[in-house]
């Protein structure tokens, strides 16, 4: 179990992993922010957005997981084809 050349593809993906360790963080900070003004506006969540909130959390999760699997795994320099 090598390693091998990292190529072009392989520095794509590695940009894409950190685009995607970015992206995680940014939704859950805009969820947690909606959810403040929401707060603050006094309006009371609904069953739907309370919903839409835990999934996003989710997504922000997975974002992150995958970001780093992205960037480790290609760094190993792991052939595409």
């Amino acid at each position: 179990m090598g390693t091998h050349p990292l190529d072009l593809a392989n520095y794509i993906l590695i940009l894409l992993g950190f685009v995607l360790v970015g992206a995680g963080p940014y939704i859950a900070y805009r969820t947690l922010k909606d959810i403040d003004s929401k707060k603050k506006a006094g309006e009371k969540l609904t069953l739907q957005q309370g919903g839409s909130h835990a999934l996003n959390f989710v997504i922000a999760i997975l974002f992150l997981f995958a970001g780093v699997l992205f960037v480790v795994n290609n760094l190993k320099g792991n052939p595409l084809a």
